[in-house]
């Protein structure tokens, strides 16, 4: 993911008074603000509040459903978890099965799947390790969960093809906000965006090779990209690094733009994807991504690997204005149906029908295929 700043709203999960006929829920806010993690927990939290039938609860114990904010236990904690004693504490709630179901959300299981290796290694070797002890953890720390929320069919998939068992998992996507939905349509920049903290799997290579071959303006947004690729895209007259923008100037830039571009080898979800389109701008966006699940007359889907086609699409894109406007239309009547309203709502689905399945009297963990 990106990063932008994000409003964390300041209140504390206690702040709602209790009432009998209100659902409660534990939410997991335990990983630090500069994670998407934290992100997606917040707003998934600001849409509860604006609910009646939902309570927010600061302690697990008192909660009739746990929603944790992973799948590998082991990635949260290095990954930027703010307390280490109240993960273990959800931890060892969840695989003694002492306290109320869990229902934990996936942000993304490549060492499932069949593409590229992840982010964090580059030596195949001590790759491959990693993913696979990955694996094993996961699939033994998903037998004491309820259900498991992948944020893209794509990964749902990848999951039932592991082995996890289909009544365990769900797919419910990220939302975007309201305020994006708001102003006017304006794509008068002709020019091409991309979005991204610079990391392997934004697929950099094929984001150079692309600017070259274009040879129109093309701004990228996003930490990173100097540092690691400076000397490259300095060379390119025509790409402009912005780095680290506002979330103001970031909508700007959204609305502003021809065609946004999201070339990655792999991408659990894609927010900037729904983010552009929800702006009115149509985007060119990887297959692996959560864009297979978005409105298709607003994207068109590449092969990650095939540069040839990322460039025919933003060339066929940058000269029909008619056609862009066309797909930022669809993309901005699709986003009112795909807001943190949405996901809220098919988060409860998911938490009404764990409950449905629990039996209290078994402490078994979950089986597998």
């Amino acid at each position: 993911m990106y990063d932008t700043p994000t409003r964390h709203d300041t209140a504390t999960l206690a702040d709602q008074s209790s009432n009998a006929d209100q659902f409660t829920v534990y939410l997991d806010q335990n990983d630090a603000t500069w994670t998407s993690q934290r992100t997606y927990i917040t707003k998934l939290a600001e849409a509860f509040r604006q609910r009646d039938d939902i309570r927010l609860t600061a302690t697990a114990s008192d909660a009739e459903i746990v929603h944790l904010n992973y799948l590998n236990p082991v990635g949260r904690v290095v990954h930027g978890k703010e307390s280490l004693r109240r993960h273990l504490q959800d931890l060892r709630q969840t695989v003694l099965r002492d306290g109320p179901p869990v229902v934990v959300t996936a942000h993304g299981v490549e060492e499932f799947s069949d593409v590229e290796s992840t982010m964090y290694l580059e030596t195949e070797r001590l790759q491959g390790v990693a993913d696979a002890f990955k694996r094993s953890l996961q699939r033994r720390f998903g037998r004491f969960v309820g259900g498991i929320i992948a944020i893209s069919s794509m990964d749902r998939q990848f999951l039932a093809d592991a082995g996890f068992s289909n009544d365990q998992l769900y797919h419910v996507p990220h939302g975007v906000d309201p305020g994006l939905l708001d102003g006017e349509l304006r794509t008068d920049g002709e020019f091409v965006l991309h979005v991204s903290k610079c990391s392997p799997h934004k697929n950099p290579r094929a984001i150079i090779e692309t600017a070259r071959r274009l040879d129109g303006r093309f701004v990228i947004a996003g930490k990173g990209w100097a540092e690691q690729y400076g000397t490259e895209l300095e060379a390119i007259e025509s790409v402009e690094v912005v780095g680290y923008v506002s979330e103001e100037r970031l909508v700007d830039l959204y609305r502003s733009a021809a065609v946004c571009y999201f070339p990655s080898t792999y991408e659990p979800f894609g927010l900037p994807i729904l983010e552009s389109i929800a702006c009115g701008t149509p985007a060119v966006a990887s297959g692996n991504s959560g864009g297979r699940d978005l409105c298709e007359k607003s994207l068109v889907l590449v092969d990650p690997h095939d540069v040839g086609s990322h460039t025919e699409a933003l060339r066929r894109l940058l000269a029909n204005r008619p056609l862009r406007a066309a797909m930022g239309q669809a993309g901005r009547r699709f986003a009112h149906t795909r807001t943190w309203n949405h996901t809220a709502d098919e988060t409860l689905e998911v938490y009404n029908r764990v409950l449905s399945r629990q039996q209290p009297e078994s402490r078994r963990p979950v089986a597998y295929k």
